[in-house]
């Protein structure tokens, strides 16, 4: 083993939101000491700060997207209705402090609603690639008629699964591998986009998929839109947290790969099918002779399964997940483990918690016997890091993913560093390049 040392996020949002919340306060100290309601003054603000923020948007400093459309609007509003007062020339009225303070409140929550989607998903900037390939992106629907959906109550309703690609541009004449990835619970088919780009970028066919009311939100290419199911959320959530053990824990789990299995299983055999009948370029562009399978979570478990039962599969990596699919039953208590050694090349990463706690040491862990009983088996440990750090929210959305657990690295180097591996491994066992893999790395960025 060997640790390397390697090296945050744009606060641009909570300075846009402290920068209107003192002009507030400037404006209500000025209000109460005149004893009016200064609505001349607040227009002619209004009005400055709405051309500030067009400037702004014009220049490279806002990156304009619906994250900043709410604040365009509100400032778009008051500069109008600043620019109204003027015009009929609406002068100052005398106002009592109460009204001061509860309309000084009520702007204040309406700064912080129109920020809001700032400071959840502030300017970030993309993480490069470092393949030669330009990427393209084109997204899919198909039905598996050989299944009813679960989740609905409808008798005719067959489960519709959603597939996104990611594929180099401008490359008709040849053949790449195939990548298909699986989220996390109440993940998105979106959640590790930059690995998605990077793989495509060297020379992959990258094909991610929404497990459809697993995935927190599912938009159907006929634009309807399908959110996680509260049932599934509630259950993942206290299981999580250790309210739900044993034999219940066991029966669940099992279901949640069954379901997400037979999800992989269609679109696997979909694409094969396409592949050889299909004149679309993303189909005629994959090389069924090298399959990859990955996943993060829950999702790193169904790649895990896949790997076992698909022969196709050449390799396989776990982005921080446990290996359900190697329980193969319960009883007095305790989970039994298949002792058939795993048939594939694969590639577990962990974050620090989930490998001292659970992996290490411990030869009742899944993930941790297949590693003893496998030539091919590797491990990547990244101290500091915690769930997801091993998908792309935490650059997207810093505050969600500290809710949902992310540690000290950090996150854009971790997640720059998860790429660099993941691509290694998957030039090594698809394409055949002669890249060195540790049994057991860990990584201290």
């Amino acid at each position: 083993m060997f640790e390397v040392e390697v090296g945050g996020d744009s606060m641009l949002g909570n300075m846009v939101f402290l920068l209107f919340i003192s002009i507030e306060i400037g404006m209500i100290v000025v209000s109460i000491l005149k004893k009016s309601n200064v609505k001349r003054g607040k227009s002619i603000l209004s009005i400055v700060l709405f051309s500030i923020f067009l400037l702004l948007v014009i220049s490279p400093i806002i990156d304009w997207g619906l994250n900043w459309m709410m604040l365009g609007i509100l400032l778009g509003v008051q500069a109008l209705l600043g620019l109204v007062t003027l015009l009929r020339h609406i002068g100052n009225k005398p106002l009592k402090k109460s009204k001061m303070i509860l309309g000084f409140l009520g702007r204040v929550i309406l700064y912080a609603l129109a920020i809001f989607p700032l400071l959840l998903f502030p300017p970030y900037e993309p993480i490069k690639t470092t393949g030669e390939n330009s990427v393209s992106t084109k997204s899919f629907t198909w039905t598996d008629q050989s299944r009813k959906e679960l989740f609905t109550e409808e008798a005719d309703d067959n489960r519709k699964v959603t597939v996104q690609f990611w594929y180099p541009s401008k490359q008709a004449d040849k053949k790449f591998p195939l990548v298909v990835f699986s989220h996390g619970a109440f993940g998105l088919r979106t959640s590790n986009y930059s690995t998605y780009q990077e793989l495509a970028s060297n020379g992959y066919v990258v094909a991610s998929i929404d497990h459809t009311f697993h995935a927190f939100l599912t938009e159907q290419v006929d634009g309807k839109r399908v959110i996680t199911n509260m049932d599934f959320m509630n259950d993942a959530i206290k299981a999580t947290n250790g309210e739900i053990q044993g034999k219940e824990l066991f029966v669940m789990e099992q279901a949640w790969m069954k379901l997400r299995t037979e999800d992989m299983t269609f679109v696997i055999d979909k694409i094969k099918k396409m592949t050889g009948s299909e004149t679309e370029n993303i189909f005629q562009l994959i090389d069924l002779e090298r399959i990859g399978v990955m996943g993060h979570s829950l999702g790193g478990a169904t790649a895990a399964k896949i790997g076992r039962i698909d022969e196709t599969v050449d390799a396989v990596i776990v982005l921080d997940g446990t290996m359900l699919g190697e329980v193969i039953g319960f009883m007095n208590g305790k989970e039994l483990l298949t002792d058939e050694p795993y048939p594939k090349p694969i590639l577990n990463f962990y974050n620090e918690s989930h490998y001292e706690d659970e992996t290490k040491g411990n030869p009742d862990y899944p993930n941790n016997a297949v590693h003893k009983n496998s030539n091919h088996s590797y491990q990547v440990i990244i101290r500091n890091s915690e769930h997801m750090n091993f998908t792309d929210l935490p650059i997207v959305s810093p505050i969600l993913s500290n809710l949902l657990g992310t540690g000290a690295v950090d996150a854009r180097e971790c997640i720059e560093t998860t790429n660099e591996v993941i691509l290694q491994f998957f030039d090594r066992y698809l394409k055949d390049n002669p890249i060195e893999f540790e049994k057991e790395r860990v990584l201290k960025l």
